[in-house]
């Protein structure tokens, strides 16, 4: 066992007995790197990632790779869902030094972390233009003898590079919001994939947050294209092989642009996402294809990521096989399931799924042709179900049940809000107990924990635990209408202010300040950054506390730049802009002015008129009466 076995991340605990002699992030490792003289070799990665899997099994299961790799550094392992504050700054370096990233991510750093060279997979022996893991320690050897000044001079280039990117970043100017309303729906009609939905070509992510904007644009200007894109993207998303018709949930993202094979890993924030947007549509529609499809991702959750707060991900990988607990012979099929089955789900008896490497795999996964009317997995729900008591036999994927506050937040906002749309009592309960978990069990001394496992709260939390969590908390208050959650909300964001807010250019910084750059993440990657669920968060409590404006102002402004030049990028943060665009100030009879602030679709309420003392404020659905702002207040939805 090497340093790893004393760690809580299933992902690291995974590396414990690879005679690698792997140390966790920690100032001994980079102390004794110093001692020895040696580089170091970073590797960062997750529980569900396939091809860290591969990496593992290649070289650091190797004793060989191992003996060389133990002489020529000192090894350091990341789980990046643990900490994101060095995943997304050596992810941001890399991507600086090669123009590349992705996972698994591997740099050779200097002993006093200053990165040198990076990677992403790196085969046991180089191939391909690839270098191999043995070639890459003889080489790095041998320039750490003889270069070493050299590599320590690219080394203070990159990282000053990115200080000098974060600095040009940092002016402020005032937007016209809905410029870029407009030009953020011009972009994503310009990417989207009109003959299979999404945006793009492959491989082709969920990119949820895309859909709740144009759902927001739809609303507030009557564009039928925006919701065709929107109806498109959902139902291949669904019928593909990307949704797990057995089991509930989505895999992590297509390998093709068909929304057909995926790479099977399943990641709660993406489960909590796709709720959302199944919700919104459901809500504009009424169609119920909707709310089937997030009652079936609801269950997953409930059923297999859920105790007290919310696991983090499913493993790709069952047996060292991708997608082996999800795929199926044909036999298996034909026994257990009739004609009408196989010809629905595309069965084929030499399989429809295609390995890695593009050959034939013999076996199959489920997914339905676009054309099809109606949902026949409907239709097929013995069957489906009969499926599933069979899978379940077989050897599950590893589930990562670390139990992250920022994912929890995700999960908390996007089951408050299909509580409200559903009228479910269950989901909201579940997302109070997440929240209460949360809020007791993490939340220690005034401070936000990034992880929980095993008992333990661990690593401070970072701004996207404070960001997501406080989004959750006000969707939680405004479903539950118990003021407890609104009042954690508020403690959380003063705390979130005082550690993260750019004072002087406006914006949030990712983290402390414990490492060589501090970063600000605005961008939306996968999942909305913490910065854009921040802009509804800074809207709704200046709204109720009236203290924000400035923050909210100089925060917006601070990506206006960004905004202008790829709107697409930030389609989440541009939904609560139609938020700031829809500010009303109403006088009651008595002269007391009401102010209200149009909320993040689909709670927008609207005035309708007023009758002395009294004015009427609608939604959809129902009207209320209010007579002063403290009533009106009670009534906000974002």
């Amino acid at each position: 066992m090497n340093k790893l076995a004393n760690e809580s991340s299933p992902y690291l605990l995974e590396h414990s007995n690879n005679p690698v002699n792997w140390y966790p992030w920690s100032d001994e490792a980079f102390n004794i790197a110093k001692e020895q003289d040696k580089p170091v070799f970073l590797s960062i990665g997750y529980s569900s990632c396939h091809w860290c899997h591969v990496m593992e099994q290649e070289s650091f299961m190797d004793k060989n790779v191992a003996e060389k790799m133990n002489s020529t550094f000192v090894c350091i392992k990341v789980d990046r869902e643990e900490r994101p504050d060095i995943d997304n700054l050596y992810m941001t370096f890399s991507q600086v030094m090669t123009g590349t990233g992705g996972w698994p991510l591997n740099l050779v750093l200097t002993p006093d972390r200053k990165p040198v060279f990076a990677f992403t997979y790196i085969p046991k022996v180089s191939r391909n233009n690839m270098i191999g893991i043995m070639d890459l320690c003889d080489n790095i050897s041998y320039l750490w003898k003889n270069k070493r000044d050299e590599l320590v001079k690219n080394g203070d280039e990159v990282i000053a590079r990115l200080k000098n990117m974060e600095t040009n970043n940092s002016g402020t100017q005032k937007i016209d919001y809905s410029k870029y309303i407009n030009s953020a729906y011009e972009s994503l009609k310009r990417n989207y994939d009109r003959e299979y939905g999404g945006f793009g070509s492959s491989p082709k992510f969920p990119s949820f947050q895309h859909l709740i904007f144009l759902m927001n644009y739809y609303r507030k200007n009557g564009d039928k294209t925006a919701l065709e894109m929107v109806e498109t993207t959902l139902k291949n998303m669904y019928l593909g092989g990307m949704y797990d018709h057995i089991g509930g949930g989505f895999h992590r993202y297509s390998t093709d642009p068909f929304f057909r094979i995926p790479h099977f890993e399943k990641m709660t924030y993406d489960q909590a996402m796709a709720i959302m947007a199944y919700s919104y549509a459901y809500d504009i529609t009424q169609n119920d294809f909707y709310k089937d499809t997030v009652y079936e991702i609801y269950k997953f959750l409930k059923d297999n990521m859920f105790f007290k707060g919310f696991y983090t991900a499913v493993d790709a990988d069952s047996e060292n096989q991708e997608g082996k607990f999800y795929t199926w012979t044909y036999s298996e099929l034909k026994d257990n399931t009739g004609k009408d089955f196989l010809y629905d789900f595309n069965v084929l008896p030499e399989g429809n799924f295609y390995d890695n490497n593009s050959r034939q795999s013999g076996r199959n996964i489920l997914f339905m042709n676009r054309d099809l009317k109606g949902n026949p997995a409907r239709s097929h729900r013995d069957e489906l179900e009969k499926l599933k008591q069979i899978r379940n036999l077989r050897k599950k994927p590893l589930v990562d049940d670390k139990i992250l506050a920022d994912i929890n937040g995700l999960v908390i906002k996007a089951l408050s809000l299909a509580s409200m749309v559903f009228h479910d009592k269950d989901m909201l309960a579940t997302a109070e107990d997440s929240a209460d978990f949360i809020m007791n069990d993490m939340y220690r001394d005034g401070k936000l924990m990034h992880s929980y496992r095993n008992g333990t709260a661990a690593i401070d939390g970072m701004f996207d635990d404070y960001s997501y969590m406080v989004s959750g908390l006000l969707s939680l208050y405004e479903a539950s209408q118990n003021g407890i959650y609104l009042n954690y909300a508020r403690e959380l964001h003063e705390k979130l202010i005082k550690v993260f807010y750019d004072s002087a250019n406006g914006g949030f910084y990712s983290a402390g300040g414990d490492l060589l750059v501090r970063l600000k993440e605005t961008y939306d990657n996968a999942i909305p950054s913490g910065f854009s669920f921040e802009i509804g968060n800074l809207a709704v409590l200046n709204y109720l506390d009236g203290n924000l404006q400035d923050v909210l102002d100089k925060s917006i402004g601070s990506i206006a730049g960004d905004m202008e030049r790829q709107p697409i990028f930030f389609s989440y943060t541009i939904s609560y802009l139609f938020n700031l665009i829809e500010f009303y100030k109403v006088e009651t009879g008595s002269g007391e002015v009401l102010s209200y602030l149009g909320g993040h679709y689909p709670y927008n309420y609207y005035f309708v008129g007023s009758n002395g003392n009294e004015i009427s404020v609608c939604d959809t659905n129902k009207c209320f009466i209010v007579k002063s702002l403290s009533d009106l207040k009670g009534l906000i939805k974002y």
